[in-house]
């Protein structure tokens, strides 16, 4: 009988894990429920948001030149942030209350500019912006009032930092 050592053949190289992909609920928007008063009071929208979808609608310059013999070509030139926001109607949640006032849901021009603030991890975005197609959808009878907003940047934002004591 032959002697071999078994465990040379029982142990394959270990793989080292992959990348571990970003995670969506690690970004929390912010909404400023106080857009006229000089200090911001930031409401979180993670109690009513199940999904978000950004865009950044951006802007083209397409043209075709006669070196490029019929080939085109194009120059982004600006853009337009908007985040779609579906989740349900949380009354008592201050963002929810906030979408949902009369004020704001009812109101045009200025009832509908506020800041919104983006966190990942140390990066913040802070914009202001414009609510829009605050929809509560209603449904099914057992089901959840859900609702949607559309949030649309103006101008350019304030990218910067949190500061860790």
């Amino acid at each position: 009988m032959m002697n071999m050592n078994l465990q040379y053949f029982a142990e394959p190289t270990i793989p080292a894990n992959g990348a571990t992909p970003e995670i969506n609920y690690e970004t929390e928007v912010f909404v400023n429920t106080a857009p006229g008063e000089e200090a911001p009071v930031w409401a979180s929208m993670a109690a009513l948001t199940k999904n978000m979808a950004q865009s950044l609608n951006e802007v083209l310059y397409q043209a075709s030149y006669y070196d490029g013999k019929g080939w085109g070509s194009t120059e982004v030139t600006g853009g337009q942030l908007t985040l779609t926001i579906t989740g349900d109607v949380r009354p008592g949640d201050a963002a929810c209350d906030y979408l949902m006032s009369e004020a704001v849901m009812y109101g045009f021009g200025e009832a509908r500019k506020t800041q919104l603030k983006l966190v990942k991890g140390e990066k913040v975005v802070i914009w202001p912006v414009t609510l829009a197609n605050i929809t509560p959808a209603y449904g099914d009878s057992n089901q959840p009032n859900a609702l949607t907003v559309t949030i649309h940047g103006n101008g350019a934002p304030s990218v910067g930092t949190t500061v860790t004591a």
